[in-house]
């Protein structure tokens, strides 16, 4: 790993799976989304009121999501009885399905609003920040060093780091899209900042994305406390990517 200095070096994080474990929150709105799909009455506000083993399998398919609607899709395959066993398997019941994608989803992004707008203490309990990580935000400095690099929309970002008290600039919270990937705004901070790739560190919990990202020379870590398993933190091993665990990111990027 190459040494980090806070005050020459940028600091990039995705959010969901590095800062807060957004896990339960995405699965609630992953099953009304269906729900209001299939025309369904039921709407659930925490994931203790699905079934244990729906949410064990759940949780395991999580590892091999994306993006937001794909919540949707975890529940659709449950639903279905369809066995996911790894990425491929996932990536093949996307494809399968792939003329649900937009309505997935507007349906997800619109229950998620929905659910924020009429309970939004509930909705931020769902969105807990990992051991140690809010307070880790709170001391970074500088703060213009440090960015939030996700697909997640940067107005439910704003609101979990608002509601925590944590400053970071809006201008700093950059989210990715089909039009403009990880890689990509990576690319431009990089040209923005004049900044050597060797002063840039982007930590992810998702391999495929650090993997993709490699093009840009940055220095790239998994974190291994997100949403990931065993298979790929091999994966990332073999493509020769620093596996962080939280306490040694921790001391590693303090500031």
């Amino acid at each position: 790993m190459n040494k980090f200095d806070p005050h020459s070096d940028i600091l990039a994080l995705d959010f969901d799976g590095v800062v807060v474990d957004s896990i339960e929150e995405c699965l609630v709105i992953g099953y009304n989304a269906l729900a209001i799909q299939q025309d369904r009455p039921d709407r659930i506000s925490q994931v203790e009121e699905l079934n244990p083993d729906i949410i064990s399998e759940a949780r395991r398919i999580r590892n091999f999501i994306r993006h937001g609607q794909d919540y949707v899709y975890i529940h659709y395959a449950l639903h279905q009885q369809v066995n996911i066993n790894n990425q491929q398997d996932f990536d093949q019941f996307l494809a399968k399905y792939k003329s649900l994608n937009s309505e997935f989803r507007r349906l997800f992004y619109a229950e998620r609003t929905r659910f924020f707008n009429d309970d939004p203490k509930t909705w931020l309990a769902l969105n807990p920040f990992y051991p140690g990580m809010r307070e880790f935000l709170e001391k970074y400095q500088p703060k213009d060093q440090l960015y939030i690099i996700t697909t997640k929309l940067k107005e439910n970002i704003e609101v979990i780091i608002n509601a925590a008290k944590i400053d970071i600039a809006k201008k700093n919270i950059l989210s990715a899209d089909q039009k403009m990937s990880k890689p990509l705004i990576i690319e431009q901070l990089l040209c923005d900042n004049q900044l050597n790739p060797s002063a840039f560190h982007f930590i992810d919990d998702q391999v495929d994305t650090l993997i993709q990202a490699k093009s840009t020379g940055v220095n790239l870590y998994l974190a291994g406390w997100g949403y990931n398993n065993k298979d790929q933190k091999i994966k990332s091993r073999n493509e020769q990517l620093c596996v962080l665990t939280l306490k040694v990111f921790l001391n590693k990027f303090r500031s």
